[in-house]
């Protein structure tokens, strides 16, 4: 087919949206598989999504440390074996913490799956978690520590954070020096006893795991390996918020960080999907409101943005940028015109229109394969969504009126409902 290069290509409206097809089972003790078998080459990604986060953990630091000290050795090899084995099979492991689920993920070629599972299954089940490498994994989350706790950008978040949520609960984002110094290595062995274990967890595959991947998935795993129940996933308190503002002063800071947001709700609130579509129009985007006055026009900042961050149990948005102390009050200002006009004023439908466009192109270039399907498709895994959400964000976003976001505006972005921020000079 020849490409005539002085004729840019057809405009095409993008009218629906369809999820790749999802096979669930569930292995002999139970574990939920869900596979989306797609893609030409063979390979697969596997995600095991243990019930292992910092909800359950209840102690800072223990999630994450456990998490990562799994590929530190075993009863059957070192760490430098495993990582040997990994690369001689062309694998890689991945390995991360979130506030309610542990992840581990492999991606193989199909061909050597079952060597991969293996060396995956003995990373699980039978961690040795030697002092030198838990002190090791501290001592390098310490140094990282130090170097955020000195930039204003972190006390800004972390002072908004622990506002809405307290300093106790994890959601709050609360890591003291002392952690680091009170985590031990039976926490570590105590809570992946506990924690690590067939019930609540979740594997996603996706990609090409060749036809036996039951077998191997029941060979490697579904036994029943604990008996142990899953850890209690605790929810923040209610109606925390204890400041509407809020200063943290940092003498020798450079720029001033600024935060400023309101509480919101968790993914299946009805009016979520219509506070997205809202939030791009404010600073979700590079063509945003917010870019637009704050940095385009007013060339007060690099960058400016807002979004909506949600979580199990809560969920808030917050707009964000960082700019010279000088220019802090009349930044603080024009954030806040952006807002009341979004309650005053109806969205014109050319903006609405260039909004709805960027957020349909958005989300196909997010499902851009298996891969990045299972990686959406894990979300909803972790915060307990029905596999129609992506489809009910679509028909919002399709249908979506300039009233109804002025309604929403109107609801949320109240005066009394604003946090405000600012870490710096």
């Amino acid at each position: 087919m020849q490409i005539n290069r002085h004729e840019a290509p057809e405009f095409k409206n993008i009218d629906a949206f369809e999820l790749l097809p999802i096979e669930t089972f569930e292995l002999n003790n139970g574990i939920k598989v869900h596979l989306m078998q797609a893609g030409s080459q063979e390979v697969a990604k596997l995600d095991f999504l243990f019930p292992a986060g910092s909800v359950q953990a209840n102690k800072p630091l223990l999630a994450s440390i456990t998490n990562k000290a799994l590929s530190e050795g075993t009863t059957n090899k070192t760490g430098a074996e495993i990582s040997e084995k990994i690369d001689f099979y062309g694998a890689f492991i991945g390995q991360q913490a979130s506030f309610h689920h542990s992840i581990v993920t492999l991606v193989s070629l199909t061909h050597f799956l079952p060597q991969t599972l293996a060396i995956l299954e003995d990373m699980v089940k039978n961690p040795v978690f030697e002092q030198k490498e838990i002190d090791t994994l501290i001592n390098k989350r310490k140094q990282e520590y130090l170097i955020e706790s000195d930039k204003v950008k972190t006390l800004a978040t972390r002072a908004f954070t622990q506002n809405l949520y307290g300093k106790e609960h994890p959601y709050g984002n609360y890591v003291t020096m002392d952690d680091f110094e009170n985590l031990t290595r039976e926490d570590v062995i105590r809570f992946h006893q506990k924690a690590y274990i067939p019930e609540g967890t979740h594997i996603i595959i996706s990609g090409q795991p060749g036809e036996n991947i039951k077998a191997l998935l029941n060979q490697h795993f579904g036994e029943q390996w604990s008996d142990a129940s899953v850890l209690s996933d605790s929810k923040p308190n209610e109606n925390l918020v204890q400041e509407k503002s809020i200063f943290v002063e940092k003498a020798d800071a450079l720029q001033s960080s600024i935060k400023i947001g309101i509480p919101l709700f968790t993914k299946d609130h009805p009016d979520f999907h219509g506070m997205q579509i809202l939030n791009t129009v404010l600073g979700g985007y590079f063509g945003s409101r917010l870019m637009t006055n704050i940095r385009e026009e007013k060339g007060l900042t690099y960058g400016i943005s807002s979004f909506i961050m949600t979580y199990k149990y809560a969920g808030f948005l917050v707009i964000s940028s960082d700019v010279k102390a000088e220019n802090r009050d009349l930044a603080v200002k024009e954030i806040m015109n952006e807002i009341r006009q979004l309650r005053d004023e109806l969205i014109g439908d050319e903006e609405l229109e260039l909004v709805r466009n960027f957020l349909l192109g958005d989300m196909i270039r997010n499902f851009d394969g298996p891969f990045a399907t299972a990686d959406n498709y894990r979300g909803l895994i972790d915060l307990n969504l029905p596999t129609t959400y992506f489809n009910q964000f679509f028909d919002v976003l399709k249908n979506i009126t300039a009233k109804e976001l002025q309604a929403l505006a109107q609801k949320y972005f109240k005066e009394e409902n604003i946090i405000k921020v600012i870490a710096g000079k």
